[in-house]
Order: structure tokens, then C-alpha cells, then sequence
């Protein structure tokens, strides 16, 4: 048994508590797991703190960013004292001080677009969770990562509402489970993400995620990013930690794409990526399927439809 002069525990006590669900063996799969975080903020921070307190020891993290005062209300690892420092640097040293003997490899910069293919295949990575702050990158590495055969974990908290969808190897692309244009590249995803109009056909952030309407039209216009409450943040955080502890263990069966986390206030539940959303996220790669959101946006009652559609 551990004692509080010994300094530095053995794995076997600092995680004997895990040894009453897994075995030694799963346990020890967790332990020489290897996966990759883009982003230790909201989602990323939270993972990865999860990740070593289930007891994987091998992260390699993408953090360019550091801590300020808006990150308070819902980031892990922020506090008065680490404002300014790099959040990634921050999140390895708050995992060090759980497991000493993990190995958290720190990558002070932004991923770029141009990186992500080689970045999946440079190592052998059992999950990845793409937590960065732009959404288009998430979204590329997240189909870039079912190509590879790697599974990737989509955690997506927007105010009151959370997703969290495992992306397996020879599954749907998140580009066409979130209604976007078919396996867009990085570009023509930023171009249709920050567009006005296609943010204004999002209204289920309205009925769904609570947001406010002077939040979502400054969210529309690009002056506003999405809002967070720790609640959701931590919820699907957790929630996608777990179903990278699911993929590597081999316990629990994954909630793969087109089915995933759907969390509310009101709940959670099982949900799917409906057909009629993949549908139109092939239509989303024509010009003639694009030049229809500036029309549906003009009119509330037909953006009610189509949020109905793809909800």
C-alpha cells in the first residue's frame, strides 16, 4: 500500500481505484496509449487532464495560446495564477503532478492546415481530439483522420448544447454529419463557416443551446464567438475522454458517427446525423446548392424548416 513518504507513487496506486472496473490488462492498454490533442483550452484541457487520471501516460499536445481572463468560466487549468503562460505548458505540468511518469509532449504552436496529413501519420496514434480553437481545422482533421483509419472524437459544446461523436475508420465524415460541403478543404470550410448567411441558418443554437438572440446575431455578424458554460464544457469534455477510454480499452462499444452525444440541459440522449443531413452537405459542394442558403436565410420561417430538417 502507498504511503505519503513515498514521493513518487507506482501507477499501480495511483490508479488502484481503476483496477475495480478494468483489468489489468485494459488498464495497462491505457497506460501505453498514445493520442494526440490539438488544443488544451475548454475541450482539450479537459481530455487531457481525464486522460491521465484514467491513466494514459503518452499525449502529444498542439497549444499555441495562453490563458486570460475570459477562459475563467469554463477553461480546466485556468486561474489568476497561470494567466499569461502557455495553456498547453500549463496542462503538462497540472498532468505531472498526477502521474509524474507521464510522457506529455508539448507543441508551443498552431497547428496549420497544411500539417494536418503528415501530423496523423507521423506517429502511431490510437485517438486523436481535434480541440482547436478554429472549427474549420477541427473539422478537416476529423476527415483527414477517417481517411488514415485513426479514430478521432468530435466534442462540440455551443452554448447549452453538446455533441460528442466518435469518427471511426470506414465511417461518415464529420463535414457531412454537420451539413457542410462534402469533404471541403480547409479553405472552403473557413469560407463557409464564417459566412453570415450560413451562420443565420444555425437556429437550432437559438432553441437549442439557449442562446440569446443579441448573442447569436453578434455571432452571425462575426463579432462574437460561440458562447460556453463549464457545465456543457466539461460534460462533453468528459464525454469524449470517454470514448477514447472505450476505443483503447475495447469495453464499451463507441458512439460512432452518424450517432452521437446529444446534451442539454434538459438531458442527454443517444442521437443521429439524419440521412437529410448528409444529403445536403452533398448538395453543399455545388455552386448552385451554396447560392441557396442566401435565399433560406432571408426568411425565419424557412430557416425553422431546415433547422426541423437537420435537426
Amino acid at each position: 500500500m502507498y504511503t505519503m513518504k513515498n514521493k513518487n507513487p507506482e501507477y499501480k496506486f495511483i490508479f488502484e481505484r481503476n483496477y475495480g472496473v478494468f483489468s489489468p490488462e485494459e488498464q495497462e492498454k491505457l497506460r501505453n496509449a498514445n493520442v494526440l490533442i490539438i488544443g488544451s483550452g475548454g475541450i482539450g484541457g479537459i481530455v487531457a487532464i481525464s486522460l491521465a487520471r484514467s491513466g494514459i501516460e503518452n499525449m502529444t499536445i498542439y497549444e499555441f495560446d495562453t490563458f486570460q481572463v475570459s477562459n475563467l468560466n469554463r477553461q480546466i487549468c485556468c486561474t489568476f495564477d497561470t494567466f499569461g503562460q502557455n495553456k498547453g505548458i500549463v496542462t503538462k505540468e497540472s498532468i505531472l503532478k498526477i502521474n509524474p511518469e507521464a510522457k506529455i509532449n508539448i507543441i508551443p504552436r498552431e497547428l496549420r492546415p497544411d500539417e494536418i496529413s503528415s501530423v496523423i501519420k507521423q506517429e502511431t496514434w490510437d485517438a486523436i481530439i481535434p480541440a482547436a480553437d478554429s472549427w474549420p481545422l477541427s473539422v478537416s482533421m476529423l476527415d483527414a483522420s477517417v481517411d488514415a483509419g485513426i479514430p478521432a472524437i468530435m466534442s462540440y459544446p455551443a452554448g447549452a448544447l453538446g455533441r460528442v461523436s466518435s469518427f471511426m475508420p470506414g465511417g461518415p465524415y464529420a463535414s457531412e454529419c454537420l451539413t457542410m460541403p462534402f469533404k471541403a478543404t480547409y479553405d472552403e470550410l473557413k469560407v463557409f463557416m464564417e459566412s453570415k448567411e450560413n451562420r443565420s441558418i444555425l437556429y437550432y443554437y437559438r432553441s437549442l443551446g439557449g442562446w440569446t438572440q443579441e448573442w447569436f446575431e453578434g455571432f452571425c455578424e462575426g463579432r462574437l464567438p460561440h458562447p460556453q458554460i463549464a457545465p456543457i464544457v466539461w460534460i462533453t469534455g468528459s464525454l469524449a475522454s470517454l470514448e477514447i477510454v472505450k476505443i483503447i480499452t475495447g469495453r464499451w462499444k463507441p458512439v460512432a458517427a452518424p450517432n452521437y452525444w446529444h446534451i442539454t440541459p434538459d438531458g442527454g440522449h443517444i442521437a443521429k446525423f439524419g440521412l437529410g443531413r448528409r444529403l445536403l452537405s452533398r448538395m453543399m459542394c455545388r455552386e448552385w446548392g451554396r447560392a441557396l442558403i442566401p435565399a433560406l436565410a432571408k426568411h425565419p420561417g424557412l430557416v425553422r424548416i431546415f433547422t426541423r430538417l437537420i435537426s
